[in-house]
């Protein structure tokens, strides 16, 4: 990084930029989703804060370096993936809730996040939607995604949309398609993805679907099935609402498999105007990679939190934006804060009004 790119130049220069703009966190999981673990305990320490059971809270701090996003080697052993994948959320997730979340987005000068969960068997997603409104409910910054419901039919999935947008109420759908085994390659799985998205363009739901792979999953083939060679065959102009491919379809993609990754994702967006993209916890050289590729306009910030710390996120979109962006400050502007706004169907002045 040049002398100049330091995180506190980078932070100042987009307070500076942001200054009459909130910028917005469009990628945050409230819960692991490895696990679908929501069994927390409230904390005697600060107000909004859930823990498991013994631990200490203490609130997110700069680190003295950024790091990178940790992408395992094709040909890791699956097994060993696995476990510290599993590990690693353990201790991602061991403090959840609004203080947490209003811990890293205020460390970062972000306003407010789209918290995204998924769950892992039948029945969990209304289990997952009440403990995530108890955790956030008394701060008005974050907005719900509700998870895909395994074990719905496709016939069933409009009415159980529409419902959960009365009850909590949502604001978007998230599909994992490689935690959730759902194919959107083969006829089952297809039926399910086009049937969510003809329920969220009647609702007016953003469809948020995870780009790229996930190690250590097993089958192996599960692996795939959020690559864009997998969401290249479906119809995603049956919604009229938002579809975000998050990490801009490239998650666990080696530098070599980015190019190619990145001519499917821009065949997508040609073809269907409602397709965007977020850069949540991708490698520098990769978001790099994407800005240079990806109309500004249909790109959006995420950090995955809480797998990477949004400071963190945050700061590496900065960096990346800085040195290859040749307008950057309205680059900012425009990917993280007017474009997931308009994607949630909200603009600055209703934002702000809030509060």
């Amino acid at each position: 990084m040049p002398n100049s790119l330091t995180p506190n130049f980078l932070l100042e220069w987009a307070r500076e930029a942001g200054r009459e703009h909130p910028f917005f966190d469009f990628h945050i999981h409230p819960f692991d989703v490895l696990t679908g673990d929501t069994t927390y305990q409230v904390n005697s320490q600060p107000p909004g804060l859930f823990s498991k059971p013994g631990c200490s809270y203490h609130p997110p701090a700069f680190a003295p370096t950024m790091g990178e996003a940790a992408i395992p080697s094709r040909m890791q052993n699956v097994a060993a993936a696995e476990r510290a994948l599993l590990l690693a959320s353990r201790l991602a997730y061991t403090h959840t809730g609004s203080r947490v979340v209003s811990d890293h987005l205020e460390l970062a000068g972000l306003s407010g996040a789209l918290l995204l969960p998924v769950v892992r068997c039948p029945g969990a997603t209304e289990t997952t939607l009440a403990m995530m409104q108890e955790m956030f409910s008394n701060d008005v910054r974050y907005f719900y995604g509700c998870p895909f419901p395994i074990g719905v039919p496709p016939e069933g999935l409009h009415e159980y949309f529409r419902v959960a947008k009365d009850n909590w109420p949502i604001r978007a759908i998230k599909v994992h398609s490689n935690l959730i085994n759902l194919d959107p390659a083969s006829p089952v799985g297809l039926a399910s993805m086009e049937a969510t998205l003809e329920a969220a363009g009647c609702l007016g739901l953003p469809v948020i679907v995870h780009g790229g792979r996930t190690p250590g999953l097993t089958p192996a083939e599960k692996m795939e099935y959020g690559t864009l060679e997998h969401l290249s065959q479906v119809n995603w102009g049956l919604s009229d609402a938002p579809v975000v491919i998050a990490h801009a379809g490239c998650y666990g993609l080696p530098d070599d498999e980015l190019p190619v990754a990145l001519s499917i994702l821009n065949n997508m967006l040609e073809k269907f105007p409602n397709v965007m993209a977020d850069v949540s916890n991708l490698r520098l050289f990769a978001i790099q990679t994407v800005l240079r590729s990806v109309d500004r306009s249909r790109l959006i910030f995420g950090s995955d939190a809480l797998y990477v710390p949004v400071w963190k996120a945050w700061l590496r979109f900065l960096e990346a934006l800085y040195l290859v962006s040749p307008n950057p400050e309205k680059d900012l502007v425009k990917i993280a804060s007017t474009n997931p706004l308009q994607c949630l169907s909200i603009s600055d002045q209703d934002y702000f009004c809030e509060f």
